[in-house]
């Protein structure tokens, strides 16, 4: 696969003339053939759009410092993301609670499971996270001993578990932190949440249509992607190659 490394202005004129790279193993909507998490290094920073996401409900992947996260979870993951990818998640970062930004979730968590994904798929979000979490946990908890009885998928039962990310309901917190690799939630009060992504000294915003604060807020150059009309990287983001923020490079404080 092509490998490129371009800096913030250059990957942002990039963006409005082609679209970044199918995630999954599946082949993309051109008929090319898609890149999979697996394929990134694991000291790169790169984004890997959804080829579920639209306007109203993104989603994208991000791999960096051998972690992979996943932004929004739409309706359709299953069909455009292949299972080794789902499995591999370390956390799901979700844009609101509404049905379009939800509907994909348990796609996730399931194909996951059956991926054979270690412990419960750590998931956060906006305020009421924890009690989506907890119905569908409960919602699937038949159906899932019955599963594990009949046809037992390669993670253990307690892998089919949904888990709360700290800060769900706080206006600015940090939600995923290795020490390199930093997430903070910008929460505004309707119930939207917006994301900073910081790793290898660069940043990207993911913010969802119908809120501006984590733009607003954001007082460091970084890659934007948001939905107002006049930003270059409005959602969605098309489909093309992989671009990276930080390729091969260590994570500076």
């Amino acid at each position: 696969m092509a490998r490129t490394v371009l800096s913030t202005p250059f990957f942002l004129s990039v963006l409005a003339l082609a679209g970044l790279a199918a995630c999954g193993g599946s082949a993309d909507r051109g008929g090319a053939a898609s890149i999979r998490l697996a394929d990134i290094r694991s000291a790169d920073f790169a984004l890997v759009p959804c080829l579920a996401s639209r306007p109203d409900a993104p989603c994208i992947f991000v791999a960096a410092g051998g972690k992979h996260l996943l932004f929004g979870t739409p309706p359709g993951m299953s069909n455009w993301t292949d299972t080794g990818t789902l499995g591999s998640l370390d956390a799901v970062l979700l844009f609101s609670l509404q049905g379009r930004n939800l509907e994909g979730l348990d796609e996730v968590r399931n194909l996951g499971w059956t991926e054979g994904r270690e412990g419960p798929l750590k998931v956060g979000g906006p305020a009421g996270t924890r009690e989506v979490l907890s119905a569908l946990n409960k919602a699937f908890e038949i159906s899932d001993a019955q599963t594990f009885v009949e046809d037992p998928p390669r993670g253990g039962f307690g892998s089919a578990l949904l888990g709360i990310l700290p800060g769900e309901g706080d206006a600015k917190t940090e939600v995923f932190n290795t020490g390199d690799l930093i997430v903070t939630k910008i929460e505004s009060a309707d119930g939207r949440a917006g994301y900073w992504v910081d790793y290898g000294g660069q940043r990207a915003v993911l913010q969802p249509c119908g809120m501006n604060l984590a733009v607003k807020f954001n007082e460091q150059e970084a890659l934007t992607l948001a939905c107002d009309a006049y930003d270059v990287n409005a959602w969605p983001i098309g489909i093309g190659k992989v671009h990276y923020l930080v390729e091969g490079a260590s994570a500076e404080p």
